[in-house]
């Protein structure tokens, strides 16, 4: 989830062929996707991806603060969302199927763009039902933080008991809002990193893994890591020992179904580049080293299948109001 305030180059476009898209096997995981889907004539500047296994669809997030739209297999697409009473910047989605929700990390981009020192922005919450796309709960995160220079609700994950947690990668906390939406700062970084929590995931044993990073004036990731956060003692927290090289700083994260870490990189022209990292943990994530990697088109994050297929949405940077957007599958 890219700081607004930076632009990078100009992303090469590249060739993509299509498969059969098979559906036949609909929620089962192991659907035929297409190498890449092609959404077009939306100036939607999508942020976060989201797969939604119980219909074989995408959601897109909207930095442009437009409706969150789900995307069919073919590239069609219509706004999902509705009910707001205002609309805001759209960045992380998580999924809740126990509870039938689609959870939104918001923000106010407009505010964080007008160079403004008063306005700060603001983090919100959002809940949708996932069947109708109409809000449930809305919840202002940043009135919990009022000494924060800036607002920017980045990434979402939600754990055994519902309880959700939002990044705020400005004002460098991790909120936390129970099933009964009462909010919380769950996590201030005293790792010594000092770096605002980005793409965030819970990992089933009890505990987030939490990307922090910085941007510099160069618009390259500095003071990065990855942090361990037991839900139950958020003091604990202790950051991840990164055993070989390769890894570079996470934006957008998730963990797979066998519990590595997928992140993605999207340093511009940097020696870490547009790449899209897996890690496999060791000790319980005490520690964890890097398996996989592979160039990718610029993204923010990325979006996994049932059956560990890799989607990322890519970004365009340079022009917010492209009205051409691709959903591209890696492999390793």
């Amino acid at each position: 989830m890219k700081n607004l305030f930076i632009l990078v180059a100009v992303i090469s476009v590249i060739a993509v062929s299509y498969k059969t898209i098979d559906t036949s096997s609909k929620g089962d995981g192991n659907i035929k996707l297409s190498d890449a889907i092609t959404i077009e004539g939306i100036a939607l500047n999508p942020e976060g991806i989201e797969f939604n296994k119980n219909n074989n669809t995408f959601f897109l997030s909207s930095l442009n603060a437009a409706p969150i739209i789900k995307v069919n297999l073919d590239g069609t697409y219509k706004s999902f969302t509705s009910g707001e009473k205002f609309p805001l910047s759209t960045a992380g989605l998580q999924i809740d199927y126990k509870r039938n929700r689609l959870l939104v990390a918001g923000f106010n981009g407009t505010e964080l763009m007008d160079k403004d020192p008063v306005t700060k922005g603001t983090a919100y919450l959002r809940v949708y039902n996932l069947e109708t796309g109409v809000i449930e709960q809305d919840i202002n995160l940043s009135s919990l933080a009022p000494d924060a220079n800036a607002y920017f609700a980045n990434d979402i994950a939600v754990d055994n008991d519902g309880n959700v947690y939002i990044s705020d990668w400005y004002a460098r906390v991790i909120y936390k809002v129970d099933l009964d939406g009462n909010p919380s700062i769950f996590w201030n970084n005293k790792t010594g990193i000092p770096s605002g929590p980005n793409g965030l995931d819970f990992h089933s044993d009890g505990y987030l893994l939490v990307s922090i990073l910085s941007v510099n004036d160069k618009g390259l990731y500095a003071d990065y890591g990855l942090v361990k956060i037991p839900v139950n003692d958020p003091k604990s927290a202790k950051i991840v020992n990164i055993l070989n090289s390769g890894f570079t700083g996470f934006d957008g994260m998730v963990i797979n179904s066998k519990g590595n870490v997928i992140g993605v990189t999207n340093d511009g022209t940097s020696p870490g580049g547009n790449m899209l990292i897996e890690l496999s943990g060791k000790n319980d994530w005490d520690s964890a080293e890097v398996i996989n990697s592979k160039r990718i088109t610029a993204s923010t994050t990325v979006a996994v299948t049932p059956d560990n297929k890799y989607y990322v949405i890519n970004q365009d940077f340079s022009n917010n109001f492209a009205k051409t957007w691709t959903i591209e599958q890696i492999e390793f």
